[in-house]
């Protein structure tokens, strides 16, 4: 379906100038002023970054890690499948090795544990001596498994950034930014959460140089693109830096998923919000939604002197990659299958089977919803009980709805636009009734194909300068979209389809009254725009992107939608 476009900013419709083509994207993100304005352009690590004591909870937990410190009490880091999870859960324990603390991880086993904590996990940790868990991007629901351990004499301190329970946790310590109102960054990853921690930590720590702590952040990097938490305000300036540091990483497991996976990363090219969300953080997350997360964690805690371990670990986990694309295509077929059968598309898409992986159905649940827009839950049916993954649309807070019918639910979490459960398989109806009453009338007042073009351009301003300009505005993702213009009545010099498949368009564009062209990719749109052909005039709605190849740097359109104008 074509979406109705519509240029931001009437009063500056046409931009005139490079400089006014900024200004105007930077007023489409609410910044007015010139002091934010170079607040955004030119984020400042030490300026940006909040005090972690503002956090409550923070000062107690880090007097206990220090008390287990000078005790010699063991502990163990429990961490989550996913990637903001392994990043957390590598970031702490690498920490800890570096000051001395005696530590062990534990991650759950997604198909067989769920995620967070669970009693059984509580019990092989109390088997391994320790005095304190401490979650990672998990633990704020897990008010029983909390109780369960303090029986055991074992205490718990509760990093985590999901919304809140009804119920909070009886924790030692809980360091959520939600459950923190002097903290100014509510949207922190659950890595982001991690790294506030050992922050605090190393402030804490007399002998311990607080200048190596920039060194974790291409974890931080990694796992808050990965969660896909708004890029602004803190987690732009984390990000922003992280991405630096991924270029330059010591890490010798990242080194070798960029080397297996021929991902374009290295000293001289600093990767995009892009790269690590469509290539790095698939790859990470392929451990946990296909096996176990501990691949993923053993890669990227393998030791700098052994690359042939990192290597190997790296092709196994490309093969798991590999296998998990094929399984998620796989279940959205039938899940399409599914919906094609039905009178009309319902607000709320959920959908069931025994034979789907557990690990994929939160992938398949969140391209269901983009292709949709609908909010969608995806469920693996077992024993009665029907557990899985639910990914929401913007203008929709899932998490928020669902908690209105917790009595129909076994277990859940998460935020606003994606979340995780287990419901009977009993309640199902009556709660996808109750979903289906609460989210059409929201669906119906506040959903829109409308696509929001930042400028309209002529084919002469699409330059390297205005290219650059908009690569200070980096990293582009949730809260910070990438910039999107128009040009019309350019003519397709050139068509060919390329990739894997030849599921890409790639384009040649030319103008009427101009000798320039513009190079256009179109991935997996080829069967959209099947009719296009040669000679065509269209308008193109597209991001401006530098793509680089053998070493040459060139512009290329990546096209959002366009429209056959003529013929």
């Amino acid at each position: 379906m074509k979406k109705k476009w519509h240029i931001r900013n009437d009063n500056f419709e046409k931009a005139s100038s490079k400089e006014q083509i900024v200004n105007n994207i930077l007023l489409n993100r609410k910044l007015y002023t010139e002091k934010e304005k170079t607040a955004f352009l030119f984020p400042d690590y030490e300026r940006d970054l909040n005090n972690p004591f503002l956090m409550n909870g923070m000062e107690k937990a880090v007097n206990r890690v220090i008390l287990a410190k000078k005790q010699g009490d063991r502990i163990c880091i429990y961490g989550d499948y996913d990637a903001d999870g392994v990043t957390a859960t590598v970031l702490v324990k690498d920490f800890f090795d570096q000051i001395g603390i005696n530590s062990f991880c534990y991650i759950p086993d997604k198909d067989k544990e769920g995620n967070s904590l669970n009693k059984k996990a509580i019990d092989y940790i109390e088997s391994h001596g320790a005095k304190l868990i401490i979650t990672v991007d998990c633990g704020i629901s897990s008010f029983q498994e909390v109780v369960y351990a303090k029986k055991k004499k074992i205490e718990t301190i509760i990093t985590d950034h999901h919304s809140l329970p009804k119920k909070m946790p009886e924790a030692l310590a809980i360091i959520n930014p939600k459950a923190s109102p002097d903290y100014p960054e509510k949207n922190l990853a659950g890595v982001g959460v991690a790294f506030k921690f050992i922050s605090a930590l190393a402030d804490s720590l007399d002998e311990y140089d607080n200048a190596q702590l920039k060194w974790f952040l291409d974890l931080v990097a990694i796992g808050t693109i990965a969660d896909c938490v708004p890029l602004i305000g803190e987690n732009r300036t984390l990000v922003k830096f992280g991405l630096l540091v991924l270029s330059k990483t010591k890490r010798v497991g990242l080194k070798q998923i960029f080397q297996v996976g021929a991902l374009n990363i290295n000293s001289g090219l600093i990767p995009s919000a892009e790269q690590i969300s469509f290539q790095l953080a698939p790859r990470i997350n392929a451990a946990g939604r296909i096996d176990h997360a501990n691949l993923a964690f053993n890669l990227l805690s393998t030791p700098t002197d052994r690359e042939d371990l990192a290597r190997d670990l790296a092709w196994e986990l490309e093969k798991k990659n590999q296998y998990r694309q094929k399984i998620t295509e796989k279940i959205i077929h039938e899940v399409e299958d599914k919906l094609k059968i039905k009178k009309k598309l319902p607000a709320v898409i959920m959908e069931w089977s025994p034979r789907w992986n557990y690990g994929i159905v939160g992938l398949v649940a969140g391209k269901i919803a983009e292709k949709y827009h609908r909010p969608t839950i995806i469920l693996q049916e077992k024993d009665e009980i029907l557990r899985g993954s639910g990914r929401s649309v913007p203008e929709i807070n899932f998490i928020e709805i669902l908690r209105e019918f917790d009595y129909l639910i076994n277990r859940y979490g998460g935020h606003s636009q994606a979340l995780g459960g287990e419901f009977p398989k009993k309640n199902i109806a009556e709660l996808k009734n109750n979903l289906e009453r609460k989210i059409a009338p929201l669906l119906k007042t506040k959903t829109s194909q409308k696509l929001n073009i930042d400028a309209e351009l002529s084919l002469e301003q699409v330059t390297f300068d205005l290219a650059n300009e908009i690569s200070r505005m980096e990293p582009f993702g949730e809260g910070n979209p990438e910039p999107v213009f128009l040009i019309k009545n350019l003519k397709v010099s050139d068509l060919k389809l390329v990739g894997n498949g030849e599921k890409h368009l790639k384009l040649t564009l030319s103008g009427q009254n101009s000798n320039n062209c513009l190079s256009a990719i179109g991935f997996r749109l080829a069967d959209t725009y099947a009719n296009l052909k040669v000679n065509d005039k269209i308008d193109l709605v597209f991001a401006l992107q530098k793509n680089q190849w053998n070493g040459i740097e060139s512009l290329q359109a990546k096209i959002i939608d366009l429209d056959i104008i003529s013929s």
